[in-house]
């Protein structure tokens, strides 16, 4: 257990420790707003451990973040150790993608029961990410502090959606076959080293906090205020885009080898 105490000291989580909704609910939230989406790994060439070992370490020692394999398996080891149980699940993700593209199943996410219900887990889904647990449960708006979401159904296909300017974008489709680390690993080398992945070419990183969601795109910092606010900075240096990465992401950059040399070659292609 005491790699799951430091990740507790690491999101500054101190209460108790006991498979209730209640928990679930603020580790999620704690999760979230304290851990980063990003990939530096994929960007950078170095590879991606989804041992939860590897990346408990990485969050907390090298003050790292990552993406869906790494945050999920993470709050699932957590979950499991404190007592819940849990199911982790992959979907194809839909967000801004043509209606004929078929999309492999590159997300993962966790099932959760706790009190007497099923719950939709999901801390790394980017700028997207649920910042605390819903139900599942079809047709059904749920509001979280970071927005509406809601699960749809067709056939054995559940898909997540949320509201994004009074309009409902798909996020995710997926069934509820059961899925296992070995089956993430095949998914993960695909993510992370595949040339024509996204993690591979371009850089991106998010994290939410009380006010609104931070979003980093190449060289594009954005930050969504819960009021309706939109702030967008554009970045015009690589120490512009490492202090943004400290500062809003809380991302520690200090030793990732090669960064630099692939932040100047993203200067270069935005210029």
């Amino acid at each position: 257990m005491k790699n799951v105490s430091a990740y507790f000291n690491h999101i500054q989580y101190g209460d108790e420790t006991s498979p209730t909704l209640d928990v679930l609910y603020k580790l999620h939230r704690q999760h979230t707003h304290t851990i980063p989406f990003e990939n530096l790994s994929s960007f950078t060439g170095a590879e991606v451990r989804i041992d939860a070992p590897s990346i408990l370490e990485k969050f907390t020692v090298q003050k790292r973040g990552g993406y869906c394999f790494e945050h999920n398996t993470v709050l699932q080891y957590v979950l499991e150790q404190i007592g819940f149980k849990t199911t982790g699940l992959a979907a194809r993700v839909r967000l801004n993608v043509a209606d004929d593209v078929v999309t492999p199943r590159s997300h993962m996410f966790l099932l959760v029961e706790a009190d007497g219900e099923q719950w939709i887990a999901d801390t790394g889904f980017g700028g997207m990410s649920l910042t605390v647990p819903i139900r599942f449960v079809v047709d059904e708006i749920q509001t979280t502090p970071h927005g509406q979401y809601r699960l749809t159904c067709n056939g054995d296909f559940y898909c997540l959606e949320a509201n994004v300017q009074n309009e409902w974008k798909m996020l995710y489709v997926f069934d509820l076959t059961a899925h296992h680390h070995i089956d993430y690993e095949v998914y993960n080398w695909y993510v992370s080293r595949h040339p024509n992945s996204h993690f591979v070419s371009s850089l991106v990183a998010a994290r939410a906090d009380k006010d609104g969601r931070h979003t980093l795109s190449n060289t594009q910092y954005s930050f969504y205020a819960l009021n309706g606010e939109t702030q967008k900075i554009q970045l015009q240096s690589v120490a512009d885009i490492k202090s943004v990465l400290g500062n809003k992401f809380y991302i520690c950059t200090d030793g990732v080898k090669g960064l630099d040399e692939r932040l100047n070659a993203l200067m270069s292609d935005n210029h």
